[in-house]
């Protein structure tokens, strides 16, 4: 499910803006993170580092559904340099294990370890 290409936007340079989408009572809430800071596990999970993110907390413990935009304006798109992902999974914050251990390895500030289990991506751009 995890293709070269989105592989590409989330390590290749400049670093970019991630936004991690959820829903809250009311509303949906955003929140950003950088493409560099995603790990994607063997298992295809994709795990993100929490320094706060308690509103994401609180509300993937209601409604598990996440969605992300990934962007690299440096990688080639459909149709030009510049491309965009939409990753819609189910979304829960782990706080020990080893996939928390990977992350807090090279993140020490990180409090949690956001895990995504993909769902679906779609090339937007």
């Amino acid at each position: 499910m995890i293709d070269e290409k989105f592989i590409e936007t989330l390590t290749s340079p400049p670093d970019s803006g991630f936004a991690i989408v959820t829903q809250g009572p009311s509303e949906p809430h955003v929140v950003n993170s950088w493409n560099s800071y995603v790990h994607i596990a063997e298992d295809g999970t994709l795990l993100i580092p929490a320094g706060r993110m308690t509103k994401t907390e609180e509300n993937l413990e209601k409604n598990n559904n996440i969605q992300l935009t990934v962007t690299n304006r440096e990688v080639m798109g459909k149709s030009y340099k510049g491309t965009g992902f939409l990753v819609k999974g189910t979304g829960s914050f782990l706080k020990e294990g080893p996939d928390f251990d990977t992350i807090k390895a090279k993140f020490p500030w990180a409090r949690a370890a956001l895990a995504v289990k993909v769902i679906s991506i779609e090339q937007t751009l």
